[in-house]
């Protein structure tokens, strides 16, 4: 199924307004998704004062590691721990030590087979100083951006005059690869500025360019406001661990089912300790209609674990276009996906949904014909 642009871009924005909520800090998100797809348009960055810009490949270096700190990404609230999660962490050795700030990547998962990644770093203020401003930019692997899924004190955030703990846990770009890439820009405040109740500067920022939008100039933007200046800039490149892909987990037991008037074939399904990936095929007697105005088919699967009120920290789908086969019956394609998980599973719950009278507000759970996918 193709969905609309602006609907695409109303769910996103729900889903980036829990990182900063301005208007302006979506924009430059939203342009940095689409010139992943057009690299050749990218422009480069121009600064108003001079940029001392750094990059700093991977080295031996000898400091004291932070160990564990991504394993606590990979536990649920309720102090369980997915005990599997730490043979995936690899230490990194990546710093850079400028004079104004230390940062330190020290943990990385490369889930190649379950798409996924987690980064752990920290961010030191060798100076103490206040109002120590810090953005970083996706990262990016074998030069593709990578996709958020959850985050903390990775951009836009003031610098305490300590030091910070970061963490990136999202979704890795097609044909990535483990050379992976930070780019920051510590900005030092030198006049008044105002902050949102978000935590995110509202202003003052230079007008937008001829374009309307301002994208990776929004550097420039709040340097020009006059309340800002490019304290450091720098790149941080290394090399994150290989997948040992005797974490990989698939189906063991039955993955067609026939139902009364419906029939659900699993057509992939893994689960590594980090990620969930399961594929679900949907067919009918008739084509799922369209529930109109964005909201998708009037279908979709709820994943769960028996037992666990949660188990992942963040997932999604993805619907495909509806395909008539051979006999006549229509099939669509239900791509899930989840992150972050708090436990590795050895069982999930697949339970379809539809909407009586094609109505969203009215959701039906077939229950009684949940299917159990085991894996081994």
């Amino acid at each position: 199924m193709k969905l609309d642009e602006r609907d695409i871009r109303t769910a996103m924005d729900r889903r980036l307004g829990s990182i900063c909520s301005d208007a302006v800090r979506r924009s430059r998100i939203w342009q940095r998704i689409e010139q992943e797809e057009q690299t050749h348009m990218k422009k480069r960055l121009t600064l108003t004062v001079a940029v001392a810009l750094g990059v700093l490949l991977l080295a031996t270096v000898a400091y004291a590691a932070v160990s564990g700190q991504l394993t606590r990404w990979f536990s649920s609230g309720d102090g369980r721990t997915n005990e599997s999660i730490s043979g995936m962490i690899h230490p990194v050795q990546a710093v850079y030590e400028g004079e104004v700030v230390e940062v330190s990547v020290n943990e990385a998962i490369y889930d190649e087979a379950g798409e996924s990644y987690a980064l752990y770093w920290t961010v030191e203020n060798l100076t103490g100083e206040e109002g120590l401003y810090v953005l970083s930019d996706v990262p990016t692997f074998g030069g593709k951006s990578g996709h958020y899924r959850l985050m903390s004190n990775v951009s836009e955030f003031f610098l305490d005059t300590k030091q910070s703990d970061n963490v990136a846990i999202g979704e890795l770009p097609e044909g990535s690869s483990r050379d992976c890439e930070l780019n920051f820009t510590i900005l030092r405040a030198i006049g008044p500025y105002e902050i949102a109740e978000d935590g995110c500067i509202e202003s003052p920022l230079a007008p937008l360019d001829e374009s309307g939008e301002d994208g990776e100039d929004y550097v420039s933007r709040l340097v020009g406001g006059g309340s800002f200046e490019i304290a450091e800039a720098f790149k941080l490149s290394f090399e994150v661990g290989e997948t040992d892909t005797s974490f990989l987990r698939v189906p063991d037991g039955e993955t067609d089912f026939v139902f009364g008037d419906y029939e659900i074939k699993i057509e992939r399904a893994l689960l590594t300790p980090a990620s969930a990936l399961i594929d679900i095929r949907y067919i009918t007697s008739e084509p799922v209609r369209d529930g109109g105005k964005g909201v998708g088919p009037l279908y979709e699967f709820t994943i769960s674990v028996d037992g666990e009120r949660t188990w992942c920290g963040s997932s999604g789908a993805l619907i495909g276009e509806p395909e008539q086969l051979e006999d006549g019956r229509w099939s669509q394609l239900y791509e899930f996906d989840a992150k972050q998980l708090f436990i590795t599973p050895d069982a999930l719950r697949i339970t379809l949904v539809t909407y009586e009278d094609d109505d969203i507000f009215k959701p039906v759970y077939h229950r009684d014909e949940s299917i159990e996918l085991r894996f081994k």
